[in-house]
């Protein structure tokens, strides 16, 4: 696994790490593919976060998503 994957796995902007910190390995429990209809606010109100932090942590730069697509969740 890639430095810049288990970073966007734990929601972390920099590659430090603290002593006792635990750092989630298995992402596929985080999760949600993009299917037909569905909408930033629509994804971020059913997992009961914002479009701001789906975007942060999926590296999106636009609200337009394509079916299919992988995001992770917080």
């Amino acid at each position: 696994m890639s430095v810049e994957k288990l970073k966007l796995i734990n929601n972390k902007n920099s590659n430090l790490i603290s002593i006792g910190e635990v750092l989630k390995i298995d992402d596929s429990s985080n999760t949600y593919t993009v299917k037909s209809g569905d909408t930033l606010y629509g994804i971020a109100k059913r997992f009961n976060t914002t479009v701001d932090k789906l975007k942060s942590l999926n590296n999106l730069k636009s609200d337009i998503l394509t079916i299919g697509t992988i995001l992770y969740l917080p």
